[in-house]
């Protein structure tokens, strides 16, 4: 990785690191002046953010190394299935997408859109991989339905 790499993947964290603070509680938030409650609903990652995270991934020169700077951004960021398709397309082998798939199912943010997990499941190559890669995505979707999301 190059210097370049580095200072990109620090700014990332770093301007992740205010979310990461707010995510105590995801779920419901308590103002102290009003008593009003909330759901609140993770948003995917800025658009320049992803762009600069692209970047990073695409000089790490390994498939561990791509993985593991995708491992460092979903400690603080959501992806949505867009974002995750253009990951999933820099890593070249199936397994190593799958893997990748692993690291960023549960920090998702997928509707009912069929076309949004399309998407993602175009990615692989093999039939046997995309059923795969549909498995890692009920199993995060239902994970998060039932209160029990893996972060």
């Amino acid at each position: 990785m190059n210097m370049k790499s580095i200072i990109a993947l620090v700014m990332l964290f770093t301007l992740a690191m205010p979310m990461m603070a707010s995510e105590q509680n995801p779920q419901v938030e308590h103002h102290p002046k009003k008593e009003m409650r909330y759901e609140r609903r993770p948003r995917a990652m800025h658009n320049k953010d992803f762009k600069m995270m692209c970047e990073v991934v695409d000089d790490a020169s390994f498939h561990e190394k791509k993985i593991g700077v995708i491992k460092v951004a979903c400690i603080s960021s959501y992806f949505n299935s867009k974002q995750c398709a253009k990951l999933l397309s820099m890593i070249s082998f199936d397994d190593a997408k799958l893997k990748a798939l692993k690291v960023l199912a549960p920090r998702l943010i997928i509707d009912t859109d069929v076309t949004e997990v399309t998407d993602i499941v175009k990615q692989f190559s093999f039939s046997s991989n995309k059923d795969k890669a549909l498995e890692i995505l009920r199993q995060s979707i239902s994970q998060r339905s039932s209160g029990n999301s893996c972060r």
